[in-house]
């Protein structure tokens, strides 16, 4: 079943924000405990659970698990997602000294996967999944103002490099969904930079390969890309994934346009100017102005246009649920 047909069964009107980082502060747990530890991540999902009952809940969102996985140094913060602190992959040598690893034991793969098993068992709907993008995980590997050099001075070394990280966007993607994640949504925010022709040379062919790979485990893959991706919108439409999820800068009048009738466009409450700074009375003015104008697209799901900051009200959530009600 495709995403828009399981949507379109729910008995209310769907509101999908990227929430999980406001879970970690409601339980007052650490970022890094949360991200390391099963126990205390699922702590966090369940109190999500609990007070929202979400159509989809996915675990809180992290961009380094793979880039981890793979021996590269991370960084933790109590103020947000972590990041990777070197980009050791210069030359194919390098890169050929890297495996794809087994996500059913290596890293914190592991650990995600066991989460996404045991929380899919005790939700109403759906459980979702983060795997990074292909574009992404490269830039970690290599730095992105050097991959962003390299897709014009030495396609070759960009081309091998895509080879590699899709095969493990892949495997894990595919673990993901085969432990339970309904829906996996792919992160390739580091592909804002590329032209619409790079990205269909260079983005477009791997991620239809992910969203294959998701889709032979009973997975409904999703694409986010921060940022103003509206010049990406056509190859994003042509990606084989279920839906799009946007940044606020989008129009959604645009991106609706751009897509078949089919794959849902998600978005895109603003995460910081709205959902984290903003008071309760405006997150509701936003999210019904949203449902005012595309409310009778069956393929517009009211959402947040990224993860919403670990700073974020629970009162401003709170809001965003009763505006979609």
């Amino acid at each position: 079943m495709k995403l828009f047909d399981a949507i379109s069964e729910l008995p209310e009107r769907p509101v999908l924000p990227l929430m999980g980082y406001p879970g970690i502060a409601a339980t007052g747990n650490s970022v890094a405990n949360v991200l390391t530890n099963r126990d205390p991540h699922i702590e966090s999902l369940a109190f999500l659970e609990d007070r929202y009952h979400p159509p989809c809940l996915f675990h809180v969102m992290d961009l380094t698990v793979e880039a981890e996985t793979l021996g590269l140094e991370v960084r933790f913060s109590d103020e947000g997602p972590p990041s990777v602190v070197n980009h050791p992959i210069g030359t194919l040598e390098q890169l050929g000294s890297l495996s794809v690893p087994d996500p059913r034991k290596d890293g914190r793969m592991q650990l995600f996967g066991d989460v996404v098993s045991r929380v899919a068992m005790r939700i109403d709907g759906m459980m979702g999944a983060y795997c990074v993008g292909p574009f992404t995980l490269a830039a970690e590997l290599c730095g992105a103002e050097e991959l962003a050099v390299r897709t014009i001075t030495d396609g070759g070394f960009v081309k091998d490099m895509m080879s590699f990280t899709t095969l493990v966007c892949q495997a894990y993607a595919r673990a993901m969904a085969a432990v339970g994640a309904r829906v996996v949504a792919i992160l390739e925010p580091t592909a804002v930079i590329l032209s619409p022709d790079s990205f269909q040379k260079i983005v477009l062919e791997p991620l239809r390969s992910i969203a294959a790979a998701i889709r032979d485990r009973d997975g409904c893959p999703v694409l986010h890309i921060c940022g103003d991706s509206t010049h990406l919108l056509g190859g994003m439409a042509s990606s084989g994934v279920d839906g799009l999820s946007l940044d606020h800068p989008v129009d959604l009048a645009t991106a609706l346009e751009a897509v078949p009738a089919d794959m849902l466009v998600i978005g895109n409450v603003d995460p910081v100017g709205v959902m984290m700074e903003a008071e309760p009375a405006a997150v509701t003015e936003v999210a019904r102005s949203l449902i005012e104008r595309f409310g009778g697209k069956q393929n517009f799901v009211l959402g947040t246009g990224c993860d919403l900051p670990i700073e974020t009200p629970l009162e401003n959530i709170d809001a965003l649920f009763a505006a979609a009600k």
